[in-house]
């Protein structure tokens, strides 16, 4: 079992990974192409795991990259949770990519989503024969009956290249969301990643190059290693926090923000103005933030006028945390979630430098902001159900 104490302050066990290995994919269109080839030029083996596959342009192309690769010899293995399917009947083209047979429990939170965020339309599900294709393919094993709360988004080409970040297969992800995938190459970055994931060895930041897992089957019930890892992170900041997040709501993080501010570290906290869920939520925390430190120089608050999905973490211009957890309770203790450490300062800056590219056509918060305290209960209430729910 993994303990979950605090690692050593950063500054004094970090020693730093030659940049050469880590590459910002970015977002949208240029991040998905390159995930695209990388699975098509795929020799051996690829391995996706995707919490949301949508049936659409998106979902095909990445369907036929599958085919390519498996035709070719490679072996495919994917990991498709059915928990998901609820948010793809509901977003999108209501549309999912696997998950053709609507189950009376899966409809019905389908139909109160659409209902609560106003997602007007059928989601009755057409055939894809592209998917019958890869379901029955020799090379290809899809494991995508179970309810798994993986919410990891990665791929892993030939046990040599890992991409992982915050991008669902969908075209509103390709096409109309802010999203941050990251790449590492090499053998011992890809069983590294495999041994933390079953839990063999604790998270060790001095290694340069590490990964922050929750793992529903390899930790205790209702724990979260991840969490007192990623607060020490932002606790050990003394020059800058960078946060681009979707979506927030643990308190915890909200606290370690607020004592960052308030001991002179300068913090940018970069989401979308409207999420599309929890927006009440994160209009309140972003709220939060400037009551609970006053709102001084030292604190910007960006906000998008497209749906932020990222969920990237950058400290002093050097140490990263990037990857599919958000600051929530759903991600540190219910989903499987799956983020890259890096002490790297020029990877840390070239997230900087992703993060700042979205900002072009956002608003800094000059004022406290406005949200609706009887949705955001609503929302907090259906977090902590789900929370419970899953734990």
């Amino acid at each position: 079992m993994e303990a979950v104490g605090l690692p050593a302050p950063l500054h004094s066990v970090s020693t730093p990974i030659d940049g050469g290995s880590l590459r910002v994919l970015g977002s949208g269109e240029v991040a998905f192409q390159a995930i695209l080839e990388r699975v098509r030029n795929a020799k051996k083996s690829v391995e996706i795991r995707a919490f949301l596959w949508r049936d659409d342009e998106a979902g095909n192309m990445l369907g036929e990259a599958v085919l390519q690769a498996a035709d070719r010899g490679a072996h495919v293995i994917i990991h498709k949770d059915r928990i998901a399917a609820v948010y793809e009947y509901t977003g999108g083209n209501k549309q999912s990519f696997f998950h053709k047979r609507v189950d009376p429990i899966r409809g019905l939170q389908a139909w109160f989503l659409g209902a609560v965020y106003s997602a007007p339309g059928s989601f009755k599900q057409k055939p894809n024969e592209l998917a019958q294709r890869i379901l029955q393919h020799p090379n290809i094993t899809v494991e995508h009956m179970r309810k798994r709360f993986d919410h990891s988004k990665l791929y892993i080409i030939d046990d040599r290249i890992l991409a992982l970040g915050s991008m669902g297969v969908g075209d509103n992800h390709r096409h109309e969301w802010i999203d941050v995938m990251v790449e590492a190459e090499g053998e011992e970055h890809v069983a590294r990643l495999r041994e933390r994931m079953v839990g063999h060895d604790e998270f060790d930041p001095s290694r340069g190059l590490d990964f922050l897992v929750h793992s529903r089957e390899a930790h205790r019930k209702k724990s979260c290693p991840m969490i007192s890892h990623r607060l020490a992170l932002i606790d050990a900041a003394q020059q800058s926090i960078t946060v681009e997040m979707a979506y927030f709501g643990d308190h915890r993080f909200t606290a370690a923000l607020a004592r960052a501010v308030q001991r002179g570290v300068e913090v940018k906290v970069v989401t979308a103005d409207q999420a599309d869920v929890l927006a009440n939520i994160n209009r309140a925390t972003c709220d939060a933030l400037m009551r609970l430190t006053g709102a001084p120089q030292n604190l910007t608050i960006v906000l998008l006028p497209r749906m932020v999905h990222a969920k990237v973490v950058v400290i002093d211009h050097r140490w990263s945390d990037v990857g599919s957890a958000n600051f929530t309770s759903l991600s540190h203790g219910v989903y499987d979630e799956i983020n890259l450490y890096a002490d790297c300062e020029p990877f840390a800056r070239a997230l900087e430098a992703e993060i700042d590219s979205h900002c072009a056509d956002g608003r800094v918060a000059d004022s406290r902001l406005s949200f609706r305290k009887l949705y955001s209960g609503l929302e907090r209430a259906i977090m902590n159900y789900q929370s419970r729910r899953g734990g």
